[in-house]
């Protein structure tokens, strides 16, 4: 049986991470449960999660201001986190860098054409709206735009040291907080 005929087209929610060397993950259930179960992989410490927990007192695990904090450090230091509804993509971002250019192209191309661990974009013009915490990026595209290099500014084109690797599970992230000056 060929390969074309396991692809599933995304209808419902679809969540991924990216990891700031372009390590894709889906993610089955919500983004900070990902973080809770591996943080190491995020750079951070199981203390320092429950630590931000009790600074605004919520139970671990809750998306409230606790979660929030911990996913925009976690852009600040590269990540991607892309979540897609029925109506479009939720994508946020530290900053809109060449590299997060060069990541969104290849994994929106990788969605539309092959697909990612089984999933396929059916929909090329799903809206996509990028949100910057560090830069104030806000822009509202399409998937099929950004595969379209949309993107990139000038002479700037995808440099395919940066293309995207799809990965298994978080403990295939490769987090190394001395690199993540030259990966941004």
């Amino acid at each position: 049986m060929r390969l074309d005929m396991y692809i599933k087209e995304i209808v419902g929610s679809v969540a991924y991470w990216i990891s700031p060397r372009g390590e894709v993950l889906p993610v089955a259930t919500n983004h900070i449960d990902i973080v809770i179960k591996h943080p190491a992989k995020f750079g951070l410490t199981t203390k320092k999660i429950e630590d931000i927990y009790a600074f605004h007192n919520e139970p671990m695990g809750m998306e409230g201001n606790a979660r929030e904090e911990i996913i925009i450090s976690l852009l600040k230091k590269g990540f991607v986190r892309i979540r897609r509804y029925k109506q479009g993509y939720s994508l946020n971002i530290g900053k809109m860098s060449k590299k997060i250019k060069d990541i969104l192209f290849d994994w929106s191309n990788k969605l539309l054409n092959t697909g990612i661990q089984g999933m396929k974009e059916k929909d090329r013009y799903m809206p996509v709206t990028i949100l910057g915490f560090s830069d104030n990026t806000n822009k509202k595209v399409t998937i099929q735009d950004i595969a379209n290099d949309i993107l990139f500014e000038g002479d700037e084109s995808f440099n395919p040291v940066n293309s995207v690797i799809i990965v298994e599970s978080a403990e295939d992230f490769t987090y190394e907080s001395r690199l993540l000056d030259n990966l941004r």
